[in-house]
Formats: C-alpha cells, structure tokens, sequence
C-alpha cells in the first residue's frame, strides 16, 4: 500500500458511542458492589501479618485480617492503573511520531486513560487509611519500622510525604490525560485547524507538547512504582524496579485497546475502523514489550544475583526458595515463554479470535506478576524477647515461612477493581469513539503492513 494511499469512512460505519457506556458503567457498578463486599467478607477469614507463635508470643501485635485486603485491593488496583498508564503513553507516543496506523484506535486509549481521575479517586481506599495510622498496608508506616544504613528513608517514606506525592503524581497524570482528550474531540467539532490565538494547529499543538510530557510521564511513573509497590518491601531496593512495571503497563495498555476494540466490534461498532492490520499492528507492540518485560525482570534478577548483597538477594531468596517458587517459574513460561513464541508468527495476530486470547491471557498473568511482585511482603516477621516486640517487616524471618496462603479476597478484590474499572471507561464513553477529522484518519483506514 502507498505511503500516501487514504480511504473514507464507510458510509454505514458506527462509530457513534450511543447507549454503550452507559451499559458498561452500569455492569461495573453492579459487578464492583459484589466483588468489593465480597473481598470485605472473605478478609475476615484471612491469616494476619504474623505466625501464628508470634501472635500468642505478643498478643499486641494485630491479627485482623483487613491487612490481607489492603494487599489485594492494592495489587488489583495497580492492575487497572497500569491500563490507564500504558495508555497515556500510547497517546503521547502516537502524537509524538505523528503515528498514521493507530489513528484509529487512539480514541480507545484515550478513552482508557481518561479512568486514571477515577482511579485516582479508587486509591483513596487506602491512602486515608495510611494518613490515619494503619499499619497493616506498608511496614515503613509502622513505628518499629528502621532501615539501617538508609536513615533518609524515614522522611521519604513517611504518611504525609507518601500521600503528597500520591496526590502530585495524580494531578499530573490527570491533567496530560484530560487535556489531550479534551483537545482531540474538540478536532472533531471544528477540525485540525488552529484555535484563537494560536498560531500551531490542534495536532501540531498536541505533537510539540507530546515531547515534555513524555519526561513528565517517564519521572512520575518511575517513583510512582516505587512508592506504591517497591514500598511494600522498604528495606529492598532496585533501580530497575520502576522499569519493569512500566514494561507491564505498556503490554496491558496494548492488550487492552486491543479487546476494547474486540468488544466494540462485537456490539456492531468499528466493524470497519479496525481491522486485521491495526490488530496486527497491536500484537506487534504487544510481542514488543512484552519481550521488553522479560529482559528487565531478567536484567533486575541477574544483576542482583550476580553481586550477592545480601539485601538485595533477599528478595527473590523468598520467591525461588519457598512456596513462591511455583509462581516464579508459571511467570517465566506463562508470561514470556509462551506468549514470546506464538506472538512471533504473523498470523497468531491476524487471527482475532487467537490474538484476543492472547491478550487475555498476558491481562491474566500481567495480575499474577504484580501478584508475585507484592503478595510476598505481606508476612512480617517479629523479634520476641520477653515483654519487649521489636516488628522486622517483609522479607525477614525463615524463608519456609513465607506461604503463599491463598485466600479468596486475592481475586475477589480484583474482580472488583476490574469491574471498577469498567464502569470507569463506560463513563469516559461518549461521542465519537474516532477521531473523525484527525488529518491522518484516511492513511489509518488505508493502512496495510507489508
């Protein structure tokens, strides 16, 4: 196809949101209501922090259950910010390159990324919670809490510091968001043209502003990582930590524009907007990062192990020599091995009803990555001497200690942030779901990979 090869709407095309969002926003609600009473009923049965002889040993120390909620909630709630993450990304990306193909399918993600208000608001179940004195979420708010060698992180990681920086990167992301939505459908209103008193076109406006919001985003995701799930193991610590959750919010971002737009089709929209060649295009993305994944998950665990400081081998000593073991190899082969070799053919990605199951298993076992990555810290081990309880936090203690110790709030809080977050994007869903006068909508319907 030539480079300068364009094509029009298809006069019988729906691309008109119509009643579609307010469906999904109702089948989330209902569905989050469910799962999220759910999760509350079945954290009454969860194990606590602590074994069982520390807690008849110190009777002080908490044994409630909600703290197994915390995490849970926490994983699956990171599981629907990495969409919105990855999404903006693939916005500011697109605009950056002045990317023809995903013209298409750029609505969808910022129709995904325009959630990140809602989720923001979503994590406010245990931000309050932390800013008024629970201890169960994150060890470093806990007053035994020290790090040797590190006394700075006191300051860094304390509620108000920890909640202002939750707050800051929030209004960030929100505000790149909002306004390149805002200015994409208002090209649908009076097209690529410059507003008043401006002299720059609305997509040439969005291209230059693409290119500081790419850093902006880059910084804020980085520590964002770290503070939210690198802080459930304070005392550990990785540079690269950051880099691998962004390359699990760019494979889920992908695989879920990709059903997102599955979806849609099926309820007779875009039918003809996106085709084999956009999701081909998609899968090649996908294939991407999720090979960019696996080399930084390798590189944090080679680099580590190769150096052997004991504070940082610490952390995969209790996912390779306790019960966490079994994860660790299912993420190696089901997260990268298999998906790695039959994403590799071109076909597994024109093939819809094989590349949609593909997306949905890398959106599987992207939650069991985060799952493996967070889940570990809950156990916290205690030094017991007399009336005296000194709390040593994650990855301390006996390794043999560290069970995986399933309990169905796990899913069912997860569950719930994903229906959570499909009411989020019924909400977001209104008008065009393309972008009908983006200058670069013809080469995008004409598109074909060679």
């Amino acid at each position: 196809m030539s480079a300068t090869a364009t094509a029009t709407l298809h006069p019988d095309e729906k691309f008109k949101a119509g009643k579609a969002g307010q469906s999904l926003f109702r089948l989330g609600l209902v569905g989050f209501i469910i799962f999220i009473a759910a999760s509350l009923i079945f954290s009454t049965s969860a194990a606590s922090h602590y074994t069982a002889e520390d807690l008849k040993a110190a009777p002080t120390l908490s044994a409630s259950g909600m703290g197994r909620f915390f995490y849970a909630y926490l994983i699956g709630w990171s599981w629907i910010l990495s969409i919105a993450l990855g999404s903006l990304l693939f916005v500011l990306i697109h605009h950056a390159v002045k990317a023809k193909w995903s013209v298409t399918t750029r609505r969808l993600a910022e129709i995904l990324s325009s959630t990140i208000l809602w989720i923001g608001v979503a994590g406010l179940v245990f931000v309050i919670p932390v800013l008024a004195g629970n201890k169960d979420i994150y060890y470093w708010a806990h007053p035994d809490a020290h790090f040797p060698g590190a006394p700075g992180k006191s300051g860094w990681l304390s509620p108000a510091a920890w909640a202002a920086r939750y707050a800051f990167y929030f209004i960030i992301w929100i505000a790149i968001a909002k306004w390149f939505e805002a200015k994409s459908r208002k090209m649908d209103e009076i097209g690529d043209v410059a507003e008043e008193g401006h002299t720059k076109t609305l997509s040439a406006r969005m291209r230059w502003l693409s290119y500081p919001m790419i850093v902006v985003y880059a910084l804020s995701v980085n520590y964002a990582g770290y503070d939210f799930l690198m802080g459930t193991a304070p005392k550990w610590f990785s540079t690269i930590y950051s880099v691998n959750f962004f390359g699990g919010c760019m494979m889920a971002a992908y695989a879920s524009i990709s059903l997102f737009a599955w979806m849609l089709q099926r309820s007779g929209r875009l039918t003809r907007s996106v085709n084999a060649e956009h999701y081909q295009d998609l899968g090649k993305m996908l294939f991407a990062f999720t090979f960019f994944w696996t080399y930084t998950a390798f590189s944090q665990f080679m680099l580590i192990w190769y150096a052997n400081v004991p504070e940082e081998t610490v952390f995969y000593n209790y996912r390779m020599f306790s019960e966490w073991s079994t994860v660790s190899w299912i993420l190696l082969f089901c997260q990268f091995a298999i998906p790695f070799t039959f994403l590799l053919s071109r076909w597994t990605k024109r093939i819809l009803p094989v590349f949609v199951a593909f997306c949905i298993w890398q959106m599987l076992f992207h939650w069991v990555d985060l799952y493996w990555n967070v889940m570990p810290h809950y156990h916290w081990g205690a030094d017991i001497h007399g009336s005296a309880v000194s709390v040593t936090g994650p990855l301390s203690g006996p390794v043999d200690n560290n069970t995986i110790s399933f309990n169905p709030v796990d899913v069912t809080a997860w569950l719930a942030m994903l229906f959570f977050f499909v009411a989020a994007v019924g909400r977001g869903m209104r008008g065009n779901l393309i972008p009908i006068k983006d200058p670069n909508l013809g080469a995008s319907l004409a598109h074909e990979n060679y």
